[in-house]
């Protein structure tokens, strides 16, 4: 691989492990678009995988008022906010970071929690030192697995795929990278992530942070 590289980390799942309840979180929007949407389309989406930004979506689209999904906007930063309150961090993470920064490799941020939620977590758990670019679900059209954010890093650095890899622990983060067309590695013991539509390849898998020092 290249001298320098352009290193982009998931935030949740991958560098800090939030006790977010997602599964509630995805039940409780669903139920609010019980009320808007018609009875097939609501066993549709409750019958397939929907991320919660997809959800959102559906709940966007259908409230005339705005209300609604300003309370459900409400109700993901409160449970997104208590799931950080009680995070973890790995041992191996701050020294991991530390050695890449040695190395001069760039290391970035590409989540799809808000930027609240995000400089929150940096804050709290001392991360913020380490990264010199952080793109949120706040500044980006499309978040992923669109891959917008990881091509606008890419672009800022000026740097090209083939220096780029993207480290993240979920099927979003690897259709991201796919769709990017970088290299992604999975963060985790099952595997490459599996997806509602298919299982999602990656570039290869790390058992815990420390292992990208061994592949860059």
């Amino acid at each position: 691989m290249a001298s320098q590289l352009l290193i982009i980390f998931d935030l949740d799942g991958t560098l800090i492990k939030s006790n977010i309840d997602y599964e509630g979180m995805r039940i409780e929007l669903r139920s609010v678009l019980k009320n808007f949407v018609s009875t097939e389309e609501f066993e549709q989406i409750s019958s397939s995988y929907r991320s919660i930004l997809e959800l959102i979506d559906f709940i966007e689209k259908n409230d005339k008022t705005g209300d609604i999904l300003k309370d459900s906007w409400k109700f993901i930063e409160n449970q997104e906010l208590k799931g950080y309150e009680t995070a973890t961090i790995e041992d191996d993470v701050y020294p991991t970071l530390e050695k890449l920064q040695e190395l001069n490799h760039i290391i970035t941020i590409l989540t799809n929690n808000s930027r609240k939620l995000t400089d929150f977590g940096l804050e709290k758990y001392g991360l913020s030192k380490y990264f010199v670019y952080v793109l949120t679900r706040d500044e980006v059209r499309n978040p992923k697995p669109d891959p917008e954010g990881l091509l606008k890093t890419i672009e800022h650095f000026n740097k090209n795929k083939e220096e780029t890899i993207f480290i993240g622990d979920s099927w979003l983060d690897a259709e991201t990278a796919i769709n990017a067309g970088i290299k992604f590695y999975y963060l985790g013991n099952d595997g490459a992530p599996g997806t509602r539509k298919r299982v999602t390849p990656s570039t290869g898998l790390i058992e815990k942070i420390s292992a990208i020092l061994s592949i860059i």
